[in-house]
């Protein structure tokens, strides 16, 4: 170390290079990107650099060990960020790095030991969601599409969050595959849309209270509370009663049970959205909440088993909305018969 004109302790680049191990060229390479600033240069035309180059060039040596882009670095030895700063945005991005990855293994997997035309057919389903947050977004695109445009928008948004699911942080083979087929029905032809105003009458009304049902079920399904049980139920009818103008009789229940048994036909667009929803979210409710993405399958399909009385498999799930459209139309004397590619209700 050497004393400056400007009365400053001065390192030249040779010593830095032998106090860190770090080659010449990739220090004077810090330095020309602004990493490293020179203080001056010597009357030979060497670089020269203050006391606290030192400890700087250790800093960024370490950060380049862990793989620390330069510009992350750049942003800490500029001042823009700290050093916690920068260890907080790199975890974020090591982690979303792994939610990649982990989504991929499982596509992979999904595409392993099967015969080859299933694997070519799971291939054409698969590639549509390779990107998870893309994928995410043409789901709620869906849902944005497919529910009443008068539906006031807190219960829009809350019906989105739980009508779509979010794949688990360790998706299985059957969880990629099923996400796939939900992407697929979503974007298909065949694809239709949720109760309408003409349909259900007061659309905020019919929402609501679907969405208290489901979190009475969601509930019930936490805590194995049979009181609980019976009140979503009773509120999920009643909910159905309304918009047909019956009553919660008896008879009506009867008349529920024999159209959603009807409506769990195998082309049925919400039979296998919900059934797709389900496997994706593993079968399983928010344990302390009724609320969380995709919560809607679970406590949908539960509330479905119990008025039509069919088992919870997924071959036998079918979806109210499907049911509230008939009940509807047969209140007001308009019911036509639905195709599966009838996009209207």
């Amino acid at each position: 170390m050497t004393h400056g004109t400007h009365g400053e302790n001065t390192v030249g680049i040779g010593e830095l290079a032998a106090r860190t191990g770090l080659p010449v060229k990739t220090i004077r390479y810090y330095s020309d990107i602004g990493l490293l600033p020179e203080s001056g240069r010597s009357p030979g035309g060497h670089r020269r650099y203050t006391a606290d180059a030192l400890p700087r060039l250790r800093l960024i040596q370490r950060l380049r060990a862990l793989d620390t882009p330069i510009a992350a670095i750049a942003t800490v030895m500029t001042g823009e960020h700290s050093l916690a700063d920068l260890v907080t945005r790199e975890l974020d991005t090591v982690q979303a790095h792994m939610r990649e990855l982990t989504w991929r293994q499982a596509i992979l997997r999904t595409l392993d030991d099967c015969p080859e035309l299933e694997r070519l057919r799971r291939l054409a389903l698969l590639a549509e969601v390779g990107k998870l947050d893309e994928a995410h977004d043409r789901l709620v695109r869906y849902w944005h599409w497919a529910l009443p445009t008068s539906l006031p928008r807190r219960l829009t948004q809350a019906v989105i969050e739980g009508a779509v699911p979010v794949p688990p942080t360790t998706p299985t083979s059957t969880t990629a595959l099923a996400y796939a087929e939900l992407h697929a029905l979503t974007s298909g032809k065949d694809r239709r849309r949720q109760p309408q105003s003409h349909q259900v009458g007061d659309v905020a009304s019919f929402y609501s209270g679907i969405m208290d049902a489901c979190t009475l079920a969601a509930e019930a399904l936490a805590t194995g509370c049979p009181a609980r049980r019976t009140e979503a139920l009773d509120h999920f009818v009643r909910t159905y009663a309304r918009i047909s103008g019956h009553d919660d009789t008896p008879a009506f229940r009867a008349h529920l049970r024999t159209r959603f048994r009807h409506a769990a036909h195998s082309g049925s667009f919400p039979l296998h959205y919900w059934r797709h929803a389900l496997a994706v979210t593993c079968e399983t409710p928010p344990q302390s909440t009724a609320t969380g993405q995709g919560h809607l399958a679970a406590s949908l399909a539960t509330l479905h088993q119990q008025v039509a009385g069919l088992p919870l498999a997924a071959e036998h799930r079918a979806d109210n909305d499907d049911t509230t459209v008939r009940l509807a139309e047969e209140a007001s004397g308009t019911r036509r018969h639905y195709t599966p590619g009838d996009h209207s209700g």
